[in-house]
């Protein structure tokens, strides 16, 4: 009992309980780890979020409500960190891999290109922007399967010996087409079709040309050639076509910065 009253075994007792509570409650707490704060600005981000959501501005119990959220989901967030929850988990890598791609070429995907910077690239890449060939035309819908021979009617119809009107079926497509662009042609009759025009030789009826409907015998009366656009025609397309190449370039120059710190050892690679 003498023993109990001495001093120094009051501090000793007193050091064991602190040291209890610090292993219980972590040992290396960091009490800057622990403080939340929520300042005007993240209330402003709150309201707006609301706003936008429901068009009308949070009451101030709504507000209060949204706040003790964010309070709940930092506190979690941190929880979780120190629980290492964000490793291993492929959702959460995937999503800071987007999130840190974005950050490192922000930047620099945004500045605004010079007009001299649009144009050479518009003249580095001219058969990416060229206007489209315009073509007259006059087409024959054979269905899916010709029922006649092909070279027979081609022969007719190139002699005069026969005319169109009585050899095509029905189809609720044009039969001729002035001045149609790539787009137009392309919308009416597919793909496949608008690919096989720049073979055709004009004046002269050919086939078979394939397109979404069926088979078709194709003359093209006129053909007036794509050429190269004016910037202002197509500046958007090339502003954006030259940001996500300069994106890409921030991309991988970031890339290799962060691959040069690493030793990567892969099974099976030399």
């Amino acid at each position: 009992m003498k023993l109990l009253k001495e001093p120094l075994v009051h501090f000793l007792g007193g050091a064991l309980l602190v040291f209890a509570f610090f292993w219980a409650t972590g040992t290396n707490r960091d009490p800057a780890d622990y403080a939340i704060s929520i300042g005007e600005t993240d209330v402003e981000r709150l309201k707006a979020g609301w706003v936008q959501n429901f068009r009308r501005a949070p009451t101030q119990d709504e507000l209060d409500s949204l706040i003790d959220q964010e309070v709940k989901e930092e506190i979690y967030y941190r929880e979780a960190l120190r629980l290492g929850l964000d490793r291993n988990d492929p959702l959460i890598r995937r999503r800071l891999f987007t999130k840190m791609r974005f950050l490192d070429n922000q930047e620099g995907a945004q500045d605004n290109p010079s007009d001299a910077l649009l144009q050479k690239w518009l003249d580095d890449h001219p058969e990416k922007y060229a206007l489209s060939s315009l073509y007259d035309l006059e087409q024959i819908y054979l269905g899916r399967n010709a029922e006649r021979s092909i070279s027979e009617t081609l022969d007719g119809l190139n002699q005069g010996t026969m005319e169109p009107d009585v050899i095509g079926q029905p189809i609720s497509l044009p039969a001729k087409l002035n001045q149609a662009g790539a787009f137009e042609i392309t919308r009416q009759f597919g793909e496949k079709f608008i690919a096989e025009l720049d073979s055709i030789i004009v004046g002269q009826w050919q086939g078979p040309i394939q397109s979404g409907f069926g088979q078709h015998l194709v003359k093209v009366t006129s053909k007036t050639p794509g050429k190269p656009p004016a910037l202002d025609d197509v500046r958007q397309t090339v502003t954006n076509d030259w940001r996500a190449a300069q994106t890409a370039n921030l991309e991988e120059a970031a890339f290799d910065k962060y691959r040069a710190q690493y030793e990567i050892k892969v099974t099976g690679r030399e």
